[in-house]
Formats: structure tokens, C-alpha cells, sequence
């Protein structure tokens, strides 16, 4: 029945033409900046001293995602977190290659931009395996890594590879709300910060911004969904956290386990009543387990800055 119902939507969507009007999102719960990476006006929240550790955001998602815990992680750690390219308040990649790969490469050039030289690493589904990538493939730039719900190891449900499969520009809103099993805009006791971030990605989708973002959307859902890093994972070097949500619905716990079995010292945890997305659902015990891992032999003070 899902599927039947995404297919009736794809069929529906986005056959009305209209003029759009200009991406104009509202400002972010914090101050941000900018920073031209590759060309690419790219929007980030920074807060607090010492260690860096980048944040970064899943399918979909943006800078909203962080907001229960950008404060309590930044006493310890200076901690930055973007929106990638063709989301959030991010502008959009000339190259319209958008795989995670690209994404992995892009935190690299992002961090340059910044003048940092290594960081932890902590991101969540999508972003999880960008972070994973990223760690394989600049391994003297990683000084942790947290993979929270991440993607990459395979655990899709049908849905979601169905999704990977049809998706294109014009149907990016309508599978925001049927690869997330709920209207999260519109669930009793859905965080605020949830609220927003749908809100942020219905905005720019649904304004001159459409085009760009479609493209961003369409290909990431389709690079992650067609790659699996369980044969690389072997060759992540930092040290790493798997945290997961117990009740995940997208990507089940035996997926953390992958994670775990196959990245080398990988430890787990998993936060009790957990969903996809912890750190919005969950904020103490994901906070907690994040500063109990990264003070873990602690850092150099001028690690990172």
C-alpha cells in the first residue's frame, strides 16, 4: 500500500507551473555566517572553543537539526556546523554532482576554508556516511568519528530504495513525507527544531531555489541509496563512535552493528527511545554520549583550531 501510495504521489507531483518567489528563509535560532567554498556561498553556525567538531546534517536536512545541542557541545568543543551545498540556507554546486563522495571532499575544502586543519567528525544518516567517507578518504585530517543513524552499510528499507529510484526535482517534497514515516510538521510532540527543518526544505523547495535544490536532493538520495561502504570501512583509522537510536525506523540497529563489527576499535551505544535523528529527540543522553567519547583521551588544546 506505501508503495502504491508514493507512486500516485510521484505521478501528482509537481505538474502545476507557477512564478516562485525568491528564497528568502528566515534567519536561523542563532547567528550564522557565510563562508565562498568551491564557488559556493555556504552558510554554518560556530560556537564555543577548542577542539573542532563538525556537525554534519542528513538528507533533507539542515542547520536546524543541531539546535537541542549545538549550546551544551560547544563548553567543551568549537563546534561548527554547515549546511551542504543545495540545502538548508546553502547555495547551490555548479558541478550538480551532489554524491556523498563529493560531500566528503567538500567537508575537507570547507574546513581549509576555515583554516582548520583536523576535527572530529559527527554526522547523522546521510550525513553519517558522508562523515565516514570523509574519514576514509582524509584520514590525517580526522581526529574522531561519530556515526549517528548513518547510512552507508546498507539496512534500507523498500521504501526508501523505491524513493532512490523515482525521485527526481519534482518530487522531492512529496518523499520528505513518505520516506519519513509521519508529517513531522504535524506530530503531537514533535521537537521545534524538527518543525523547522522541514519548513526550511518545503521553503526553498517551493521557491526560485527549486531548481537547485531538486538537483541536490535527487542525487544525494540516489548516492546514498546506491552505496555501500561495508568493504571500506576497514580503513577508517580515528577513533569511532556508533550511536544509534533504538527505535530507529530507517535504518534498524542491526545496521550500527555493521558499523561496528567492520571500522576497526568501533565502540557502540545505543540511546533508549531513540529515533532516526537522537540528537533532536534524545538531546541529554546523545549530548552526554558524545562528550563522554570525545573526551575520551583527551585532546591537545590546540588541536583542531
Amino acid at each position: 500500500m506505501k508503495k502504491f501510495a508514493l507512486v500516485l504521489v510521484l505521478l501528482l507531483a509537481g505538474t502545476a507551473q507557477a512564478q516562485r518567489p525568491a528564497f528568502a528563509p528566515e534567519p536561523y535560532w542563532m547567528p550564522t555566517q557565510t563562508v565562498r567554498v568551491d564557488g559556493i556561498e555556504v552558510t554554518y553556525a560556530e560556537a564555543g572553543a577548542g577542539p573542532a567538531l563538525l556537525l554534519v546534517h542528513g538528507w533533507a536536512g539542515n542547520i536546524n537539526n543541531w539546535k537541542e545541542v549545538i549550546g551544551p557541545l560547544s563548553r567543551d568543543f568549537r563546534v561548527l556546523a554547515l549546511d551542504l551545498p543545495g540545502s538548508g540556507q546553502s547555495g547551490c554546486c555548479p558541478c550538480q554532482k551532489y554524491t556523498t563522495t563529493y560531500y566528503a571532499d567538500f567537508l575537507a575544502k570547507f574546513l581549509d576554508a576555515l583554516g582548520i586543519e583536523k576535527a572530529s567528525v559527527l554526522g547523522n544518516s546521510m550525513g553519517g556516511q558522508v562523515a565516514a567517507e570523509f574519514a576514509i578518504r582524509h584520514p590525517d585530517r580526522t581526529l574522531k568519528l561519530i556515526l549517528c543513524d548513518a547510512a552507508g552499510a546498507g539496512g534500507f528499507p523498500g521504501v526508501m530504495k523505491l524513493a532512490a529510484v523515482v525521485i527526481n526535482s519534482r518530487t522531492v517534497i512529496p518523499l520528505i513525507h513518505l520516506v519519513f514515516p509521519v508529517n513531522e510538521k504535524n506530530l503531537a510532540g514533535v521537537p521545534e527544531s524538527e518543525r523547522r527543518r522541514v519548513t526550511l526544505a518545503e521553503d526553498r523547495y517551493t521557491s526560485d531555489a527549486r531548481a537547485c535544490t531538486g538537483r541536490a536532493l535527487s542525487a544525494s538520495m540516489k548516492s546514498m541509496a546506491g552505496r555501500n561502504l561495508s568493504d571500506q570501512l576497514n580503513r577508517i583509522q580515528a577513533p569511532t563512535l556508533v550511536l544509534w537510536g533504538s527505535n530507529d525506523d530507517l535504518l534498524p540497529v542491526a545496521t550500527a552493528d555493521v558499523f561496528t563489527e567492520k571500522i576497526p576499535g568501533a565502540k557502540k551505544v545505543i540511546i533508549e527511545g531513540g529515533v532516526h535523528t537522537p540528537m533532536q529527540w534524545k538531546p541529554n543522553e546523545f549530548v552526554d554520549s558524545v562528550n563522554s567519547f570525545l573526551r575520551e583521551n583527551e585532546l591537545e588544546p590546540d588541536q583542531g583550531l
